[in-house]
């Protein structure tokens, strides 16, 4: 479990550096040779990836209940 969360931190990790990187250098969409090169929805796809971790990080995270019995 604990390599899992290596994992994902890595991979969160890749992909802030990943946004740092197209939002600091934002490019127009192209088409080359029949091939649409979006970056609106590259970043799009990149902040989905980046929830994706957050959400399974936060599983992973232990987590309490507080209850209350009564008799």
């Amino acid at each position: 479990m604990v390599d899992d969360r290596e994992k994902l931190r890595k991979i969160r990790s890749q992909v802030l550096a990943l946004i740092e990187e197209v939002t600091a250098r934002p490019r127009p969409a192209y088409e080359l040779d029949g091939q649409q090169v979006a970056w609106d929805q590259y970043l799009a796809e990149l902040r989905a990836m980046l929830d994706w971790c957050d959400r399974k990080l936060a599983a992973m995270e232990p987590w309490e209940s507080h209850t209350q019995a009564y008799t």
